[in-house]
C-alpha cells in the first residue's frame, strides 16, 4: 500500500498568519496529548493587512493542523476516528472580528512503523542519525488510515485508500505528497 503526507499546500502565501494561543502547546499537540482548554471555541488571531487577499483553505497548518468544517466532515465520513477536534475561531488581530471557523485536529495515533531496512539515514550536525528518506512497514500501522509518524511526528500520514477518497472531493489547498517524495536535509 502507498502512503502519503497529508498537509496544506506549501508554501501557501495567501494563508493567514496565525499566532498560536498560549493554551496550545505545539509539542504536546503534535504528540497527541489532549489539550485542556479554558474556553471553546479557541480564538486564534490573524494579523491581516487591509490590502491582503487571504485564502482560507481546507487545511491550515500553523504547526498544528486546522481543518475546515468540510474537511472534518469528510474525514469522519471516511472513517477517521483517531482525531480529537476542538473548535477554533480565527479572529482579526486588530478588530477581533470573526474571520473563519475551523477545528484544531489532535491526531491521537502516533505509530512506530518505520521500515529500517528500506529507510535512509544520514549523520546530522550533532553526530546523530537523521531519517532523510523513510519507508513504512504496513504490518505495523495497526490498520489505521491516518496517523502521525513516530519518528517524524510533525507529519500526518494517510494511506492510499483515504487519499483516494479525499481526492474525489472538492478541497482547496490540500496536499497528498507520496512518502517517496519526502527528503530531509541534514
Amino acid at each position: 500500500m502507498q502512503y502519503y503526507i497529508f498537509d496544506e499546500v506549501s508554501p501557501n502565501i495567501d494563508a493567514p498568519f496565525l499566532d498560536l494561543p498560549d493554551e496550545i502547546d505545539l509539542i504536546e499537540s503534535i504528540m497527541g496529548k489532549k489539550p485542556n482548554f479554558d474556553e471553546l471555541p479557541i480564538k486564534m488571531e490573524a494579523d491581516i493587512d487591509e490590502d491582503e487577499t487571504v485564502v482560507y483553505t481546507d487545511i491550515i497548518n500553523p504547526g498544528v493542523p486546522l481543518f475546515s468544517p468540510k474537511m472534518k466532515t469528510a474525514l469522519e465520513e471516511c472513517g477517521v476516528t483517531n482525531i480529537d477536534y476542538y473548535p477554533v475561531t480565527i479572529v482579526d488581530y486588530n478588530t477581533k472580528d470573526a474571520l473563519a471557523e475551523y477545528y484544531l485536529g489532535v491526531v491521537q495515533s502516533i505509530v512506530a512503523c518505520i521500515d529500517l531496512d528500506k529507510s535512509k539515514f544520514e549523520e546530522g550536525k550533532m553526530g546523530k542519525s537523521v531519517i532523510t528518506k523513510f519507508a513504512i512497514d504496513e504490518s505495523r500501522t495497526n490498520g489505521l488510515n491516518l496517523f502521525r509518524f513516530h519518528n517524524i511526528p510533525g507529519l500526518i500520514i494517510i494511506n492510499e485508500e483515504l487519499k483516494n477518497e479525499l481526492s474525489k472531493r472538492d478541497f482547496n489547498g490540500i496536499s497528498f505528497k507520496n512518502i517517496n517524495e519526502y527528503s530531509r536535509k541534514v
